[in-house]
């Protein structure tokens, strides 16, 4: 929709009193609850559709204390969750006062957002906190994501995410068996989802939003892109922006909304942040997120939070071959190497990783020496695999595309050849892996023994552990891995307490407020916990839009 001070006129400035840049789950947050206090908000995306990364996501919530965790009889506390948010950052990067700012006000956003909005969120059903063991951890309950939406009732097209199942909910495929054991799933469910057009996941949780967004009058535009941000000396009062039809400036009475999300696709920032060659690194977010916040922003004085890419959300991810998605190659998460009868291994044909928790993957594919042995991974696996697990785009039970695989051969010294590794230390270290696997266990690496990893990534139907298998049925096959991003980033924007992005001498910027990927993880530094980046998004989305409207009462 257009509001009604849009000029006709490209050549004109328009006045509104927000702008927000970003279409994701924090943006259209933001934009809400502004618009909720009678603001004019304009959203630009710089895309070609709506919803950003985290439209593409599985919309898991991470939000302790939330009011759904009654539904499930689980009791939870603000000082158990920071004690659990403490010990998830490390020692030293643990900031208590950032875990208590984002518990408290994800339960009032949460509280917002459903009772004024429509917004639908129930539990995702027995899933755990990553780490069980840390103080504060709870077996169940934190875990929200979105009800099915259907799309008629969604006021623009959106993307179904190339990475999950769309007509699932991640609750339904857990209770159905896996999120990796797609032959336990119910297709009836999915298909009829399908065919009513009922969008799940991140797509229904954007869903929702942009439905918001448009009852109150939201302006939104796609392929917009903000150049620069215009200001009067210390103050942000608007942008510039590249669009077909819009003003080339847009004034901003109140403020500026960066919700731009990370630079996964900016080979420069990725080797400057991530210490990573970006010739290794791929990425599931949106071909968008190039950094434009965190240069648009450090233009202007902000102070940027930088953390060793130890931790994130940092995995293996596979090519899909001949699969683009708006624009791009495709590439998708790969914790199927952390199913039954799947290995990973170096270049030197050694394993050097929990495979079934991408966290110990993260802190693994980062080397502080720049020698990267690592490189080229592979995931290494056998036809027990094929024939039970999903991987890329094969079924269980299919085929591999020849361009899929960088190998296959009747025994391992023959993959190894191919793969240009030592026969000898492949075989070794297969037989090794066996010898534990067969028990269901791994001394080595101690894949198997993490209980979110045993249920979201491996299958709870195989004994003695969901997560472990030997690898001896010919044939053999390998696939390249490299190391995948999803619009989380290690160096981004600090914020205060409203959302308002701060200088190097911690004082606001006024007029200029950041949520999401594009903010630097403050609340977790060097660890992380799936449903933190969404549910930080929208929690610092609601901040803004609510100090911006508190701005414009006086």
């Amino acid at each position: 929709m257009a509001t009604k001070d849009t000029p006709s006129n490209a050549s004109e400035t328009v006045h509104v009193d927000v702008v927000v840049v970003g279409s994701g789950v924090g943006g259209l947050a933001a934009a809400v609850t502004a618009a909720d206090a009678d603001l004019s908000v304009v959203v630009l995306e710089k895309g070609s559709v709506f919803g950003g990364s985290s439209g593409l996501s599985g919309a898991q919530l991470w939000m302790p204390t939330n009011r759904h965790m009654d539904d499930v009889g689980v009791d939870d506390s603000v000082e158990e969750g920071i004690d659990y948010m403490a010990a998830l950052a490390g020692d030293f990067y643990a900031n208590r006062g950032a875990a208590r700012r984002y518990i408290e006000s994800a339960t009032e956003a949460v509280a917002y957002f459903e009772d004024e909005i429509g917004l639908e969120l129930q539990v995702i059903g027995g899933m755990p906190d990553y780490h069980t063991s840390y103080p504060g951890a709870k077996a169940e309950g934190r875990y929200l994501e979105p009800r099915p939406l259907p799309r008629d009732e969604i006021p623009a097209t959106l993307p179904n995410s190339p990475h999950l199942p769309g007509g699932a909910t991640n609750d339904e495929l857990l209770t159905w068996g896996g999120a990796f054991t797609v032959g336990a799933w119910d297709w009836d469910v999915i298909d009829r989802r399908r065919e009513e057009n009922v969008a799940t996941m991140g797509t229904a949780l954007i869903g929702y939003f942009l439905r918001a967004a448009d009852e109150r009058g939201v302006d939104y535009h796609t392929n917009a892109t903000v150049t620069d941000l215009v200001d009067d000396g210390d103050d942000v009062v608007g942008v510039e922006v590249a669009h077909r039809s819009l003003p080339s400036e847009i004034r901003a009475r109140e403020g500026v909304v960066l919700a731009t999300g990370a630079y996964d696709w900016n080979p420069d920032m990725v080797e400057s942040f991530e210490d990573t060659p970006s010739e290794h690194v791929v990425s599931a977010a949106v071909p968008t997120a190039t950094g434009d916040g965190h240069r648009l922003a450090a233009n202007r004085g902000a102070k940027l939070g930088t953390y060793p890419p130890i931790g994130g959300a940092k995995g293996f991810f596979i090519a899909v071959p001949d699969r683009e998605f708006l624009g791009e190659p495709l590439y998708r998460y790969c914790y199927n190497v952390g199913l039954p009868h799947a290995i990973a291994i170096n270049a030197d044909g050694e394993r050097f990783c929990d495979e079934s928790f991408y966290p110990d993957q993260a802190a693994e594919l980062y080397d502080p020496t720049g020698e990267y042995p690592q490189f080229p991974s592979y995931m290494v696996f056998d036809e027990s695999y094929r024939r039970r697990y999903p991987l890329g785009n094969t079924k269980p039970g299919d085929s591999y595309p020849d361009e899929f695989l960088a190998a296959k051969a009747t025994d391992l010294e023959g993959l190894a050849e191919q793969l240009n590794i030592d026969g000898a230390t492949l075989q070794s270290t297969v037989e090794r892996f066996n010898e534990g696997a067969r028990r269901g266990e791994d001394p080595e690496f101690g894949c198997g023994e993490n209980e979110w990893a045993n249920l979201w990534c491996g299958d709870p139907t195989h004994d003695p552990n969901p997560n472990l298998g030997p690898i001896d049925e010919p044939p053999f096959y390998a696939v390249r891995l490299y190391v995948g991003l999803s619009s989380m980033s290690n160096t981004g924007l600090v914020t205060d307490d409203h959302g308002r992005v701060v200088d190097w001498n911690e004082r606001p910027i006024d007029g200029l407020y950041a949520t999401g990927s594009v903010c630097a993880p403050v609340e977790w530094g060097i660890g992380y916990q799936s449903g933190l980046q969404n549910g930080r998004s929208l929690t610092y989305g609601f901040l803004a839009g609510t100090h911006l409207s508190s701005r414009a009462d006086g």
